[in-house]
């Protein structure tokens, strides 16, 4: 059961890492510490790994400056603490010295927990994919000592398997090939980065095309094409594992509150399925991460936050829609869950529970009739009536397996019940027993927990936990959703900063916040404003409001991930945007966040900012709005609609025509010549005005420049300019006048837009500089 990626949402490559920097190194030789580099590291997973023989470095700097000066490949290891394959491999493979000599002794190996890096996480997976080795968690890769891929893989087994290398024969054959014939590596990592490089960063489209209504109609289109009309949940054909997939759900739940029908049907099966198999955990309550099977009955056996932060919201929502009072039933139970198992002592909520006890995965949840006969006595042939046991499949890399089967609902009397409305109640009489067998679970010790506490992950768990409240009658939940909103704003926010950090840990505070976290807090706040009625919550939402405009809005409006002054410094990339994965994506939940907090405020132009954030990476909705469930859904709202199609209307308004744009006095125009080999750029400027050479005669100004939206061009020859000197200059300056032609070599790929930058000016005054995109015709 290796720790599977979800179902790839997009499958875009993005930039690769042009930019990576802050990794590390080991040298020839070196002796491992008995406590590696990770020992004092804010995260479980990193710590785990602290006393293993490997010389072990964080994402940091020292690492990527010794690689380069040893010129040794990078082995970067990317996992978390509750995935059960990375800790077989620690066993299996790090704790192994003579392993941990050959990783030492031919490469640089850094670990990184994903939940800290999202961003590390994504790009390195996708590199993964584009090398073949298959989605999952470990996610290993291999580098050049500049950065570019080129083997990856997930679980390598410590011993040869029938088709498969041992970790022990990858090591030796890439570590003998870089030594004495690294050439085809090389060659095969160039080729590798250039396809990541090829397409980058999001497309926007014309606000003028911004139809969250469309777009909704056509994601349940394309939901119904991959749905499992038997057993609910969304899959392509061939593929074992089930995962909730909760921002689908939550698109589905808004077409059912709109009146779609069959995305109520969807829906309805969907959630049926998922709680009357063993996804849904029917002794402790709580959601396992995803099912190794079709049937939703063998889970892997990690719990995640992220999942029950949302799946709490949605099976409330969809009892109270679907009028379902199983659903009411399942999300209580899952509160209780978090309560029970995630609350931190010292307020917040903690990341995971991982899947295995004692080295053996689901040991912790399984049981025997046996053990349940003893437990429950008289009343075990009453809880047979209405479960199964599900046994375990057999592990394809002879791995010990616990004795027992996982608790299911029997599906055929469940669904019956469930069609009559009569499960909850007859779940409900069985709450002694189940209360019975989690006494007795719990008995044989606990699964550990990733202490990190994160924003994001907490800031949705309170939205879920308010979500619920209303339709379950549990003021608990409101005020577990409360004290998560103080912890944030009083641990995780710097007010004299005007910033908030990813996690918690261990006392620390630490961790450079992404989008997600800053737009998950923000709206999480303005939920609070909206059920508690304080002025207080509403002042919070609105500084981090401002905080996302000043730190995530770039050029033209659009949103990036990581903060624009961090992101020079540490990975000056824009990972891949994938859309709403398993979790509402930092952009999704930025937009809303903005829009809501705009309409609150009676703030139109925050409102407008909003939609045009969402027309900067908008093509990628449009290609594929299932992908964007979340966002789609939640868009197509009636009051945020109105406002997306308000304020894109005036977007696309034409800009009035005047003076002081750049663009009114240059007319532009690209076609392809010389059979495709070249583009002439050819551009005519309005008598009485000028556009300043290439090079520019000082710094200040912005000399004339053309570059590729996609494809690649190569260097333009610019011509010389025309010296140039106004009444109130002291000295000339070259520009361009008239009519100029330019010659753009084709490098690569074909552009089909170029950008122009121009800076124009009269005898008097310089007006602003300006971009102008054309197409290149034929």
């Amino acid at each position: 059961m290796r720790m599977l990626r979800p179902p790839s949402l997009s499958r875009r490559f993005p930039v690769w890492l042009a930019g990576l920097c802050c990794l590390a190194a080991v040298g020839l030789g070196d002796p491992a510490a008995a406590e590696n580099r990770l020992a004092d590291t804010a995260s479980d997973y990193l710590r785990d790994h602290a006393d293993n023989p490997v010389d072990w470095y964080p994402w940091g700097e020292a690492a990527l400056e010794r690689a380069r000066r040893e010129d040794k490949p990078i082995f970067v290891s990317v996992g978390y603490s509750t995935c059960y394959w990375c800790h077989v491999a620690e066993r299996e493979l790090y704790e192994d010295p003579a392993i941990a000599a050959r990783m030492n002794a031919g490469f640089v190996n850094i670990k990184v927990d994903r939940e800290q890096r999202p961003d590390l996480d994504r790009v390195l997976m996708q590199a993964t994919e584009a090398l073949g080795g298959g989605g999952g968690w470990p996610n290993n890769v291999f580098l050049t000592p500049e950065l570019e891929p080129f083997f990856a893989g997930s679980y390598f087994p410590p011993e040869p398997l029938p088709g498969r290398e041992s970790f022990p024969q990858i090591l030796e054959r890439l570590s003998a090939q870089w030594r004495s014939d690294r050439e085809p590596l090389v060659e095969r990592a160039e080729r590798i980065a250039a396809a990541l490089r090829a397409q980058s960063g999001a497309s926007g489209i014309d606000p003028a095309r911004l139809d969250p209504l469309a777009w909704r109609e056509q994601a349940v289109a394309a939901l119904s094409e991959t749905f499992d009309p038997l057993v609910g949940g969304f899959a392509p054909a061939g593929q074992s594992s089930r995962f909730p997939q909760s921002p689908k759900l939550s698109l589905l739940l808004s077409a059912a509150e709109a009146g779609d029908d069959s995305a109520a049907e969807m829906l309805d099966l969907t959630l049926a399925a998922m709680s009357i198999g063993a996804l849904f955990d029917h002794v402790g309550g709580g959601f396992h991460r995803y099912t190794v099977d079709p049937q939703w009955q063998v889970p892997h056996f990690e719990k995640m936050l992220l999942d029950n932060a949302q799946l709490i919201g949605l099976y409330a929502r969809a009892g109270n829609r679907l009028e379902q009072p199983w659903y009411a039933r399942v999300a209580g139970r899952s509160i209780d869950y978090l309560e029970r198992r995630l609350r931190a002592e010292a307020a917040g909520l903690y990341t995971a529970e991982s899947a295995s006890l004692d080295g053996i995965e689901g040991k912790s949840y399984v049981f025997t009739s046996e053990e349940i006969r003893s437990v429950l006595g008289e009343r075990a042939d009453v809880f047979l009536d209405w479960h199964e046991l599900v046994p375990l499949p057999e592990s394809r890399i002879d791995h010990e397996l616990p004795d027992g089967g996982v608790v299911n609902l029997r599906p055929g009397r469940a669904l019956e019940a469930l069609d009559g409305n009569q499960l909850a109640a007859a779940m409900t009489g069985l709450e002694g027993d189940y209360a019975a067998l989690l006494d007795h679970r719990q008995a044989r010790g606990q699964p550990s927990r990733d202490r990190k506490r994160v924003a994001e992950f907490n800031a949705l768990a309170g939205l879920g936990l308010l979500a619920a409240a209303q339709p379950l009658d549990r003021g608990d939940a409101a005020g577990r959703a409360v004290a998560v909103g103080e912890w944030l704003w009083d641990t995780l926010w710097d007010e004299r900063a005007g910033q908030l950090s990813r996690q918690a840990y261990a006392g620390q505070v630490s961790g450079e916040a992404f989008l997600a976290d800053y737009a998950a807090t923000g709206r999480l706040m303005l939920a609070l404003y909206g059920s508690q009625h304080e002025l207080k919550w509403l002042f919070r939402a609105q500084r981090i409001a401002n905080a996302i405009e000043a730190r995530f809005v770039g050029e033209a409006g659009r949103l990036h991930e990581r903060a624009l002054g961090e992101e020079a410094a540490a990975l000056p990339i824009t990972p891949p945007l994938l859309g709403d994965e398993v979790g509402p994506s930092g952009h999704s939940l930025a937009v809303v966040f903005l829009l809501d907090i705009g309409q609150v405020m009676d703030a139109p132009l925050r409102q407008r900012r909003a939609v045009a954030a969402l027309a900067g990476f908008a093509g990628e909705v449009t290609a594929d709005p299932s992908a964007w469930g979340w966002l789609v859904g939640e868009l197509a709202r009636p009051s945020r609609a109105a406002a997306v199609e308000r304020f894109a209307a005036e977007l696309a308004a034409p800009e009035p025509a005047g003076p002081g744009a750049s663009r009114d006095h240059v007319a532009v125009d690209a076609q392809r010549v010389e059979d495709g080999e070249a583009i002439e750029v050819r551009l005519a400027i309005d008598p009485g005005f000028h556009i300043n050479a290439n090079p520019a005669s000082a710094d200040y100004l912005v000399p004339t420049r053309v570059t590729a939206v996609d494809g690649e061009i190569g260097a333009i020859d610019y011509p010389a300019g025309k010296p140039f000197r106004a009444a109130f200059a002291t000295e000339a300056i070259d520009v361009y006048e008239g009519e100029l032609t330019l010659r753009a070599p084709v490098a690569g790929d074909v552009p089909t837009r170029l950008r122009i930058e121009i800076q124009a000016c009269d005898d008097e005054v310089c007006l602003a500089p300006d971009t102008v995109e054309v197409p290149v015709g034929r």
